[in-house]
C-alpha cells in the first residue's frame, strides 16, 4: 500500500509513516439463520506510528465490526469467523492464543466505546476502575495505581479529580463518562487506541472538547488512533488519513486533504454533500444519498453502490470494480473515477 501524506492542519502531518497496524484481506463472517454474511470483505488498510486514521460510513458498512475483529472481541462468537491478517508490530493478531490476546488487548490496543454506561462497572467507582486497569499493566502497588490513576483523570480535564475519583459512573455526565473511558484506555499506554463512534451520544460543544482532548493527547503519549465515525466533519478536524467503508469495503483511502479537495467515489460525494453547512442549508443544498444500503443477505453482484450511484453503467452492475490506485497514497474502487473526479474539481 502506497505511503500517504499527512495535511495542514491536521496533526498527523509530522508523524512518520513507520507502520504499526497492517490490516490484509480481513474476512470477518457470520453465520445466521438465512446464511453465511461477509461483514467485513476483503478489507486491507495500514496505520503509521503516530497517525490517526479516520474510518468513516453510515450504519452497516463495517466500520465497528472491522474494529471488534482487529481487537478479536467475537472469540466467544461461535457463530463469527476470521480470514486475512491482521499485523501488529509484525505479529499477526489472529494467530495468537486467547491469553496472548488478552494481554494485547489493552496493553497495546485499547479502545472506547460510544455507550460509555454499559462500558464501566456501575457498582465500582470511577477511580478505582481506573487503577484496576493501571494494576493490571504493571503490578502497581494500591497507593501507586490510585495516584497514577489521579493523574489520569486530570490528564483528560477531569476537574478535582481526587473527588471525582470516589463518584459512581451514574453520577457523571455523558461528556465525562467518555473521558473516563479515555483515562482507563491510557492507564495501559497502549500504542494504538480504537475509538468507535465516540462522540455521538454526545452534544455540539461536548464533541468538540472531547475530539480535541483526543487530539492533544495523541500529541503527548504519541499513539496511533483509529477513530471510526460517520461524521466526516469529525474527520476533518482530527484526522490524518481516512478510509471510507462501504457494505464491508473499502470503497476509497487517502489523506484527509485529498478526500475534501478531489474525493473519487460518488458515495464520498455523497457524504460529503450531506455535511450540515449553513451556506448550502440556507441555499437549499443540503442534500442526501438516495436509497439505503443493501442487506449483507442480498449482496449486489457488480458494485455494491451501482443500485445507489447516478454514474452506474451495465458494468457497474455487473462487475464488481478492484481497489485502484488513483495517485500517490489514493486508493478508489469505481469504474468512472477519472470522470466523477473531474466533475467534483468543477464544481459538481
Amino acid at each position: 500500500m502506497t505511503d500517504l501524506s499527512g495535511t495542514d492542519g491536521v496533526r498527523g502531518e509530522e508523524a512518520s509513516r513507520k507502520e504499526l497496524l497492517r490490516i490484509e484481506g480481513l474476512v470477518t463472517r457470520f453465520h445466521t439463520a438465512r446464511g453465511t454474511v461477509r461483514a467485513v470483505d476483503g478489507v486491507s488498510f495500514s496505520i503509521g506510528s503516530g497517525e490517526i486514521l479516520g474510518v468513516v460510513g453510515e450504519s452497516g458498512c463495517g466500520k465497528s465490526v472491522t474494529s471488534r475483529s482487529i481487537m478479536r472481541l467475537y472469540d466467544e462468537n461461535k457463530a463469527a469467523g476470521h480470514e486475512g491478517k491482521v499485523l501488529l508490530k509484525g505479529r499477526n493478531l489472529l494467530e495468537l492464543s486467547k491469553s496472548e490476546m488478552r494481554n494485547v488487548r489493552g496493553n497495546e490496543i485499547a479502545m472506547i466505546f460510544q455507550d460509555t454506561l454499559s462500558s464501566l462497572n456501575p457498582v465500582y467507582t470511577i477511580g478505582n476502575q481506573i487503577a484496576e486497569a493501571v494494576r493490571r499493566r504493571g503490578g502497581a502497588g494500591k497507593k501507586e495505581a490510585r495516584r497514577r490513576a489521579v493523574d489520569l483523570l486530570g490528564a483528560v480535564g477531569i476537574p478535582d479529580p481526587e473527588r471525582r475519583f470516589e463518584e459512581y459512573p451514574h453520577q457523571l455526565s455523558g461528556g465525562m463518562r467518555q473521558r473516563v473511558m479515555i483515562a482507563m484506555a491510557l492507564a495501559c499506554e497502549p500504542s494504538l487506541l480504537i475509538a468507535d463512534e465516540p462522540t455521538t451520544a454526545l452534544d455540539v460543544t461536548i464533541q468538540s472538547q472531547i475530539l480535541q482532548l483526543i487530539g492533544s493527547l495523541q500529541e503527548r503519549y504519541g499513539m496511533s488512533i483509529m477513530l471510526i465515525t460517520h461524521d466526516l466533519g469529525v474527520v476533518a478536524e482530527v484526522c490524518t488519513r481516512v478510509v471510507v467503508m462501504y457494505l464491508g469495503q473499502i470503497i476509497e483511502d487517502t489523506d484527509v486533504r485529498t478526500l475534501f479537495e478531489r474525493p473519487l467515489h460518488p458515495y464520498t460525494h455523497g457524504l460529503l454533500r450531506s455535511m450540515p453547512k449553513a451556506d448550502r442549508a440556507r441555499e437549499g443544498k443540503l442534500e442526501s444519498i438516495p436509497g439505503v444500503v443493501p442487506s449483507l443477505h442480498a449482496v449486489p453482484r457488480g458494485c455494491r453502490f451501482a443500485g445507489r450511484c447516478e454514474y452506474a453503467d451495465s458494468k457497474c452492475l455487473e462487475e464488481m470494480p478492484s481497489l485502484t490506485a488513483a495517485g500517490e497514497g489514493h486508493q478508489v474502487r469505481c469504474w468512472h473515477y477519472d470522470r466523477i473526479g473531474r466533475e467534483w474539481g468543477n464544481g459538481a
